[in-house]
């Protein structure tokens, strides 16, 4: 879960934690007074999705199970 801190660098309103609930914690502070000292969650989970898309299928029982359920 995300939580709102100032930031040290700039004093602005930000966020700490998974990034999934950034826009819920900062839901009252307009997007032009948000601290931009740090990437957007957006972009970083973009990232990791390439990244597991590149990886190769599993090979486990288990891992094929988890592949399965996501279908």
């Amino acid at each position: 879960m995300c939580r709102r801190v100032t930031c040290r660098k700039c004093g602005k309103p930000s966020w700490a934690g998974c990034g999934a609930h950034v826009e819920h914690v900062l839901a009252d502070v307009p997007r032009a007074q948000r601290c931009k000292c740090h990437e957007a969650p957006a972009k970083v989970a973009a990232k990791s999705k390439v990244k597991a898309a590149a990886s190769p299928p599993p090979t486990t029982a288990f891992g094929r199970f988890k592949d399965w359920l996501k279908q």
